[in-house]
C-alpha cells in the first residue's frame, strides 16, 4: 500500500471511530497529571492512542522510504560505475572503482578475474557506449587502424599495440615513429618494425639505430643490396663486420658467395673472401666459402695447395669436386657445394 492510501485510509478510520465514540458519549474526560490536566472529549481520547501510532508508523515508514531511495540511488550510481568498468574491460583495462553496495562490490571484484578474449556476436549490450567499445575491439582485431586516444588507455594495453602493429603494416614508413619509441629491441613490436625498416632505410640509418645483427636481418639487407633497382649500399667492410657479429657459419659464407658473385667483379669477389679467409675470427668459418672463389675463379692449383695441406677428413666436398673434374665430369659447383 502506498504511504498516501495508508494515510487516507487510516485518517478516515480515525475519524469513523471518533464519530461513533462522540455519538455513544458525548461527555469530556479530564486527564490529571500532578498539577497539569487536559479536557477533552472521550471521543478523542479514544481516538488518540491510534493516532499517536499513526503518527509513530508515519515516520516509521519515511524514515525506510527515504532509506530504500538512498539504497536504489546508489544502485543506480553502481550501475553506471560498472558500465564503465566494463567498457574499459571490454578494452583490456581493470578499473579502480568504488562501489556503494555489497552486491556490486563482489560484482566489480569478480569482472577483476574475466578476460574478454573475444567478444559474443549474438549479445546486444543495448548500450551505445558499449556497443562502440565492442565494434572498436572488433575492428582492431579484424586489422584495421582505430583511433584509441580518446579512451586514454594505458601505454601497456594490449589494444595499443595491437593498432600499432595494424598501423605497421598498412605504412610500413611507420615503422620508423615506433623505432623512436623502442627501448628494448627484443619486444616483438619493435622487432616487426624494424624488419619493417630494413625494407626500405639505407644503411647508414639502420646502422645509426644500433639493433644486433640476426642471420635473418642481415638476409633482408642483402635481399636489397643484390637487387639491381634497389639502391641500397652497403660498404663491403660492413658486410664481413655483421657476419662476425651474428657470428655467421660455413653455410653462411659459402650461401654469400655464392650469392654476391653476381654483384661484385672478379677482383673484389677474389678480395673481399681472401680476407675473409684470411682473418683470424672468421677463417675456419669463411675457407668454403674461399675454396667455392677459387674454384669457380678456376684457381686449382691454389685450391690443390689448400687441400693438400688438411686433414684427412677436411673439406670433403672440394675433395669430391676436384675428384670429379679430374676424371672429366662437369658439376654445377654452386649446387653441388650448398646442397649436397
Amino acid at each position: 500500500m502506498g504511504i498516501k492510501r495508508y494515510i487516507v485510509f487510516t485518517l478516515i478510520f480515525l475519524l469513523g471511530i471518533g464519530i461513533y465514540a462522540y455519538s455513544l458519549l458525548g461527555e469530556n474526560y479530564t486527564l490529571e497529571v500532578y498539577s497539569f490536566s487536559v479536557t477533552l472529549p472521550i471521543a478523542v481520547w479514544v481516538i488518540l492512542p491510534a493516532l499517536l501510532l499513526f503518527i509513530a508508523s508515519i515516520f516509521h515508514m519515511m524514515y525506510y522510504s527515504f532509506k530504500e531511495y538512498l539504497y536504489q540511488r546508489a544502485l543506480k550510481k553502481d550501475f553506471e560505475l560498472f558500465k564503465g568498468a566494463y567498457g574499459r574491460k571490454i578494452l583490456g583495462e581493470d578499473s579502480e572503482v568504488s562501489y556503494k553496495t555489497d552486491s556490486y562490490k563482489f560484482i566489480g571484484k569478480a569482472l577483476k578475474t574475466l578476460k574478454f578474449d573475444t567478444l559474443p556476436q549474438d549479445i546486444d549490450l543495448e548500450d551505445e557506449s558499449l556497443k562502440e567499445f565492442s565494434q572498436n575491439v572488433e575492428k582492431v582485431e579484424a586489422g584495421e587502424v582505430v583511433e584509441l586516444k580518446k579512451y586514454k588507455l594505458s601505454s601497456t594495453n594490449p589494444l595499443i599495440k595491437k593498432v600499432k602493429f595494424n598501423r605497421l603494416n598498412a605504412d610500413a614508413k611507420y615503422a620508423s615513429t615506433i623505432l623512436k619509441e623502442c627501448t628494448d629491441e627484443c619486444d616483438d613490436l619493435c622487432f616487426a618494425a624494424y624488419m619493417k625498416f630494413l625494407s626500405y632505410a639505407s644503411f647508414d640509418e639502420i646502422k645509426k639505430l644500433g639493433f644486433k645483427p640476426t642471420r635473418e636481418t642481415f638476409r633482408l639487407m642483402m635481399e636489397r643490396y643484390l637487387d639491381e633497382e634497389d639502391k641500397f649500399d652497403m660498404p663491403l667492410e660492413s658486410i664481413e663486420d655483421l657476419l662476425l657479429q651474428f657470428k655467421a657459419t660455413r653455410d653462411d659464407y659459402l650461401e654469400l658467395a655464392y650469392e654476391i658473385k653476381a654483384k661484385l667483379n672478379p677482383d673484389a669477389w677474389m678480395a673481399l673472401f681472401e680476407k675473409l679467409y684470411n682473418s683470424q675470427e672468421q677463417h675456419a668459418e669463411a675457407a668454403d666459402a674461399y675454396l667455392y672463389v677459387l674454384y669457380e675463379l678456376q684457381m686449382i692449383d691454389k685450391i690443390r695447395e689448400i687441400l693438400d695441406n688438411s686433414e684427412e677428413g677436411e673439406y670433403v666436398k672440394f675433395k669430391t669436386l676436384l675428384f670429379l673434374r679430374d676424371h672429366g665430369k662437369n658439376v654445377n659447383s654452386g649446387l653441388f657445394l650448398r646442397f649436397s
